[in-house]
Formats: structure tokens, sequence, C-alpha cells
């Protein structure tokens, strides 16, 4: 499912979907099955990935493999935005997660 939703057309479609009214991705326009919603929720998951690669320039290796997918969009859901933060530092975020050999995570500190 995650690689349909990742393809050029189901991302075209989607994105035409978005702008274009009457383009719809199922023959139903609601109640959709829980199949819909998991491909819907995946399709809005590498929208959001391309639309951050292509901003960003982040390197492509993200999408080599799902955990890097996965780990990015975890860590930019957990890193979030303040609007105190300069493109630079952002940039230098993305370089340091994204283009070391070594990623090392943080570990979670336990408050004592």
């Amino acid at each position: 499912m995650r690689k349909l939703a990742k393809s050029n057309r189901w991302q075209n479609l989607f994105s035409a979907s978005k702008e274009i009214n009457g383009i719809t991705l199922f023959n139903n326009i609601n109640e959709f099955s829980q199949i819909q919603e998991f491909f819907l929720s995946y399709l809005y998951f590498y929208y959001n990935l391309f639309v951050d690669m292509a901003i960003h320039k982040l390197s492509k290796k993200i999408i080599e493999k799902e955990i890097y997918e996965d780990s990015y969009m975890l860590w930019k859901r957990e890193k979030g935005y303040n609007k105190k933060d300069t493109e630079t530092e952002r940039k230098k975020d993305i370089f340091i997660a994204f283009h070391n050999k070594k990623m090392k995570f943080k570990e979670k500190q336990e408050n004592g």
C-alpha cells in the first residue's frame, strides 16, 4: 500500500484531486472503507514528505527505506518548528539528522 501511495501516478492524482473539483480518487466520495482511509493517510504522508524534500532540499536517501521515511516524519513531528526558528537553524538540523553517516538518537531522560 505504501509503494502504491508513493508512486508518481497516485501522487499526481492526489495532487490533482486536491486542486480540481470533479477529480476523485475512489468511486465513492464519502463513507470510506478502512483500507481507503489507510491509503489516504499514506497519500498525505508521502505528499508531505515529497514537499519537504523539495522545499528543504532533503536527500533522496530518505525515500530509500521505509524506516528512514518514518524516522524523518517522527523527527519532524516531535521537533516542530517554532516561528522563532530561522531558516539556517532548520537547514542545519535537517543536515545533521539526515546527511550524517551515523544517526544518533537522543535518549529520553527520565524526570528524577
